[in-house]
């Protein structure tokens, strides 16, 4: 049973945490910086510390995680900051922080099943694997016989183990949720055809989940339901379940059109929900691309975001659509409160007459910029020939060069 402290100054996460059976609650919710380290020196095995940057104390938040750590090394960590600041982010995540949010970010669900997928087994694996590399090095500069200082030894070792830890992530995270986000008009439904088009996976699905202007299935050249679920919908059955909305497309692609069946009033699909679906959906299928409503007031699109494992947000390269994109992504971050650095950003459309590509990343600083693309009249080809096999080379490369990027900065 997991061993669990808190000290963010607010019980409430405290009496949750104690009606789950998984969990040992070892103490009230800690009030002050001392108090922390009063009890960590009692009791050595705790498993779990939830803290805030915010609680009592004189100690800085780099002090404090500093000297919890040397009372106890392994114990996890989940810290609350009051602003984001990636750079401390960093520091402290090289601290051996486990988890970071900012104030109001997560729910307390999410919590729950954070520490109860017990990622710190896979932190302290990581952590072999740095001194079995730093192991080799030293072996390597031996045999070499090159004599480096502490910085330059320092700054190998965690060259050597970025590049080995990328390779590792990337072998292992064979699935993939992408959502793909934007305002209206700006081309995500052809975005996110061109992407499944694209990129080198045998299985994938997209979802249109832009439930009051879907177009997929359009684009596509297919029918939004089959014969079976018109069937359904016609005698009025409440036993259609998702997978019966999938359509095949090719070999390598299929489409889901047809998800206001599992929204409205006779299906009751919800939030909760949406996970299941998700998990579900993912046994079958390498990557899900979902294409998103632009508009903001529903819920079951934040949801997404925060399930997806990668967001692209799509933005046009005028001042009109410039000035939206950022109104919608304010929302996103502060309403919905969905971190900035979960967003990635594609220029889409991009010709002789768009604002300069370095102004355009320069007013999208804060985010992780993909890239442009050219705007190409295969466009039109697409949309009116369903023409998704006519995919020039050119335009398969820039989507191609898009979802590298999207794979090396995550």
């Amino acid at each position: 049973m997991k061993k669990i402290i808190t000290a963010i100054g607010n019980p409430i996460l405290n009496v949750n945490l104690k009606k789950e059976n998984e969990f040992e609650i070892m103490s009230e919710d800690i009030q002050y910086q001392e108090g922390i380290f009063e009890f960590l020196e009692k009791e050595p095995n705790i498993n779990c510390l939830i803290l805030s940057e915010l609680i009592s104390g004189n100690l800085e938040i780099k002090n404090l995680i500093e000297k919890i750590k040397s009372i106890n090394n392994n114990i996890q960590i989940i810290l609350f900051l009051e602003k984001e600041n990636k750079e401390l982010e960093n520091y402290l995540y090289a601290k051996g922080v486990d988890f970071i949010f900012y104030n109001n970010q997560i729910e307390i669900k999410e919590i729950i099943q954070i520490i109860k997928e017990n990622k710190n087994e896979q932190n302290n694996e990581l952590k072999k694997e740095i001194i079995e590399l730093k192991k080799l090095l030293e072996e390597k500069n031996e045999k070499e016989n090159i004599i480096l200082n502490k910085s330059q030894k320092k700054e190998k070792i965690i060259n050597l183990y970025n590049k080995f830890f990328r390779k590792k992530v990337l072998k292992e995270k064979t699935k993939e949720i992408i959502c793909v986000s934007g305002t209206s008009g700006v081309g995500k439904s052809i975005f996110t055809v061109n992407l499944a088009k694209s990129i080198n996976k045998n299985k994938i699905l997209i979802i249109d989940f832009d439930i009051l202007n879907n177009s997929l299935h359009t684009i596509l050249g297919v029918k939004k339901y089959s014969e079976k679920i018109l069937n359904k919908i016609k005698n009025r059955s409440n036993e259609i379940k998702i997978e019966e909305l999938i359509i095949k497309i090719n070999s390598k692609i299929d489409l889901i059109s047809g998800v206001n069946l599992l929204i409205d009033s006779n299906y009751k699909i919800n939030n909760i929900k949406l996970k299941n679906i998700f998990d579900v959906l993912a046994q079958d299928y390498n990557t899900i691309i979902i294409d998103t409503s632009s508009e903001c007031f529903l819920d079951f699109t934040k949801e997404i975001m925060k399930l997806s494992s990668l967001n692209i947000f799509i933005s046009e390269t005028n001042l009109l659509q410039i000035k939206k994109a950022k109104n919608l992504l304010n929302i996103y971050i502060n309403k919905w409160k969905i971190p900035i650095r979960n967003f990635n950003i594609v220029f889409n459309k991009y010709d002789l007459n768009s604002i300069d590509i370095s102004i355009l990343k320069n007013i999208f600083s804060d985010f992780n910029i993909l890239g442009k693309l050219n705007f190409n009249t295969n466009y039109n080809l697409i949309i009116n020939k369903n023409a998704l096999g006519n995919l020039n080379k050119k335009l398969q490369k820039e989507y191609l060069n898009i979802y590298k990027n999207l794979k090396i900065k995550n």
